[in-house]
């Protein structure tokens, strides 16, 4: 349905939220720009690694970050930006996109609420570098719990696997040096 290479399941969108930011290795000292209407996961998520949540202001008509607060809000430690859909009411993706491509920053898009939202005909989740899903018995797809996180990297494809399994290469042989 979202046209992706890869999707990894996840006990909970919280664990999504919280591997996305280590398969991105975000870590000490680091910045994330987040939202602060949305749930705490999304902001606690950049301190399990020792980041820094950074909020950005709100549009006041869809909940979703503002793009100039997000610019604002950009400083030399800044690495990603942890959009939320709000809602099912997708974020100004265009804008955030090219402020993440002008500023060379990761996007996780927070797709809890939003799964079959669309923004300029493409489907959220799949602008950024991850989407999470959520698929908590209070979401529109359920399954009691749980969450598809969604990517076309192979590597962070990888590292979601990974981190979902404790670090254990049971998902197959990385090669990795670091």
């Amino acid at each position: 349905y979202y046209n992706v290479k890869y999707s990894i399941s996840m006990n909970s969108a919280t664990s999504g939220l919280y591997a996305s930011i280590g398969a991105l290795r975000i870590g000490y000292g680091d910045e994330v720009i987040v939202s602060p209407y949305t749930m705490s996961a999304c902001a606690i998520a950049p301190l399990i690694y020792g980041a820094i949540p950074v909020f950005a202001d709100v549009e006041i008509e869809t909940g979703s970050l503002k793009p100039e607060s997000i610019e604002k809000n950009i400083s030399s430690k800044t690495k990603a930006i942890l959009v939320v859909h709000q809602f099912g009411i997708p974020a100004d993706m265009e804008k955030i996109m090219a402020i993440a491509e002008k500023h060379k920053l990761f996007v996780i898009e927070d797709c809890a609420q939003a799964h079959g939202a669309k923004y300029n005909g493409k489907n959220v989740g799949t602008f950024g570098d991850i989407g999470v899903f959520s698929m908590n018995v209070n979401k529109t797809i359920q399954s009691g719990e749980g969450c598809v996180c969604i990517t076309n990297s192979e590597d962070l494809s990888y590292r979601l696997q990974l981190i979902r399994n404790h670090g254990e290469a049971v998902v197959g042989s990385s090669g990795y040096k670091d």
